[in-house]
């Protein structure tokens, strides 16, 4: 359970003591990279572990410099085999700046070809076929490294689509075995003077075109289907649209910011899609402008970099300096008529039960054995502790019903989650299938009550990516908002997410239906058998998962209305899986 250039950015970069040499190079629209008169910046050793036998080394010369006073070497030896040995340089300080060129000087011995690897922010590596011939000579020479160039060939990992999803992250330059002199076994490289001009390495100036809103009105605490429109073109970088709808008072209302369906960096021709938008329910009657724009959201000490957008029919400029475009209006209305489901499309022919709770009795501990749920502590999951089962807390049941209780208990609120699985992945998991829950929600505001999935060897292979398929959050504060999200926790620290807000009234009054069904390909969110979403599957997502059910409370939203004790009831969880 569970989304900036300005010369401060790189006061740290600028600030290195230059040579002249240097300074004559640093024009405008230019960076200093690193010139090694100071603490290297941001590179490392790679010694091509992968093909053992290279060895190498790469330190600070004092001996050799272009125009200042120190240069780095890297040294390789290949008598004992191997194949390469090479330098990374990260870009994590220039915090999301585009680069469309590097610039170095080099000074090779026993060098002919210098291998280039590109990483883009999706963890693709790019890599040039071939290398780039160097000039036999042992003076120094300028390296130019127009990133446009380096992308097409041989690539690999993260989007591994062969396309730029700027901006760079990291470079990195090799001395590869097959690369040396005619003879030679040992080779060196001095690199001095790294140089990168700033600007985008695609760039694409999409349109954009007047939104499709449907239905044209809504009511407060509902939602309405807003499709956006482009003509795009690829823009090598992946920018976020920002959404506002502005109010009679001409202040933002609300918002409804995303990542479009196909990413800027590669999107083309015409894009559309829908996204559900919640109005919230303190939102006043009223007509509200749409207004549209992209930005990175990681260039926020720079403006955020808006993107300057061509001008559909139906769009205007909302402002021109700060690139806002207005794309339609939504009209919020206390007496517009209130939604209908569609028939229900959920079909489970050929699938049987796997897992059946019905809540005719209590099977919960902390670790087991012998029980079907297992629960956890947590001092601070949102803005309450879960807590183990005791004297009756958190956990009921009566009838049937599970009730999962939020309380203040000395002062504190505590509340609790279930699982499927113990900590060591014990209990049940499934891979594919259809997994429900039947569920009645608190009305109380500031309560977080959600049903989702976890991969189960996550648990005990901490270096793998884990999935999270939120298939149903539900917050007080909206209490006729179904959220249902996809997550994806990588190993290496990072996060995605893409999801989308269904409303519906009496979630808080009655019993509804909350499931998700995940096959080979797809994965679909259901409400009442309704289908609400579907996205694709990814690999993350071919794993067995086990279930959890929780009350928690915050999640971002105050809790200072709360009402101790709420409660979440519970009617069945289930699985099924198709038959063999």
């Amino acid at each position: 359970m569970t989304c900036p250039i300005a010369v401060l950015a790189f006061l740290s970069l600028l600030s290195l003591s230059l040579s002249p040499a240097t300074k004559a190079s640093a024009e405008p629209g230019w960076l200093v990279l690193d010139d090694f008169e100071g603490e290297p910046q941001g590179w490392k050793y790679i010694g091509g572990w992968e093909f053992p036998g290279a060895r190498g080394e790469l330190t600070l010369d004092s001996r050799v410099a272009h125009g200042g006073k120190r240069s780095y070497r890297l040294q390789a030896d290949f008598s004992g085999g191997g194949a390469y040995v090479g330098t990374w340089r990260d870009m994590d300080s220039l915090k999301g700046t585009d680069l469309k060129e590097l610039r170095l000087w080099v000074k090779a011995v026993d060098v002919t070809g210098l291998g280039v690897r590109v990483v883009d922010a999706t963890d693709q590596c790019h890599q040039k076929n071939g290398g780039i011939p160097l000039k036999a000579t042992h003076d120094w020479q300028e390296i130019v490294l127009k990133i446009s160039d380096l992308v097409g060939g041989e690539h690999w990992g993260g989007a591994n689509d062969g396309r730029w999803h700027g901006p760079l992250k990291g470079f990195g330059l090799n001395i590869g075995k097959n690369s040396l002199a005619a003879g030679a076994t040992k080779a060196s490289l001095s690199i001095d003077d790294v140089m990168g001009h700033v600007g985008p390495v695609v760039d694409g100036h999409p349109g954009v075109l007047s939104a499709v809103v449907n239905p044209s009105s809504c009511r407060p605490g509902f939602a309405s289907r807003i499709t956006y429109r482009w003509d795009a073109e690829p823009m090598g970088r992946d920018f976020t649209v920002s959404v506002h709808f502005i109010g009679p008072d001409g202040r933002m209302a609300f918002q409804n910011d995303h990542e479009p369906s196909v990413p800027t960096s590669i999107w083309s021709g015409r894009v559309e899609y829908t996204n559900n938008v919640l109005v919230p329910n303190d939102t006043p009657d009223g007509d509200y402008q749409i207004q549209l724009g992209l930005y990175d959201r990681r260039a926020a000490d720079r403006g955020w970099d808006h993107q300057a957008l061509r001008v559909g029919q139906g769009v205007t400029e909302a402002d021109a300096g700060a690139r806002v475009y207005r794309v339609g209006s939504l009209r919020v209305d206390s007496k517009a008529p209130l939604p209908k489901l569609p028939a229900p499309t959920l079909n489970l022919e050929g699938y049987e039960r796997t897992f059946n709770e019905e809540f005719n009795d209590l099977s919960v501990s902390a670790r087991g054995p012998d029980t079907r749920w297992f629960t956890s502590t947590k001092d601070n999951f949102g803005d309450a502790r879960f807590v183990e089962q005791k004297d009756g807390f958190p956990f009921t049941v009566e009838k049937g019903i599970l009730r999962i209780e939020a309380a203040r208990k000395n002062g504190v609120w505590c509340a609790g989650i279930l699982a499927s699985v113990d900590p060591r992945g014990v209990g049940f998991c499934q891979k594919f299938g259809y997994f429900e829950m039947r569920a009645r929600f608190p009305k109380s505001r500031g309560m977080w009550p959600a049903f989702w999935l976890l991969g189960q060897p996550s648990l005990t292979d901490k270096k793998r990516s884990n999935i999270e398929i939120d298939v149903v959050e539900h917050y007080g504060v909206m209490p006729n908002a179904v959220l249902s999200t996809m997550h994806i926790w990588r190993a290496d620290g990072t996060h995605w997410a893409q999801g989308d807000v269904f409303a519906a009234p009496g979630l808080t009054e009655g019993f509804h239906n909350y499931g998700v069904m995940i096959d080979e390909t797809s994965v679909t969110w259901y409400f009442d058998g309704v289908e609400i979403q579907k996205q694709k599957t990814p690999e993350e997502a071919k794993v067995p998962v086990y279930l959890l059910v929780n009350l928690a409370m915050g999640g971002g939203w105050p809790i200072d209305k709360a009402v101790s004790p709420s409660y979440m009831e519970v009617d069945h969880v289930r699985a099924y899986a198709r038959r063999r």
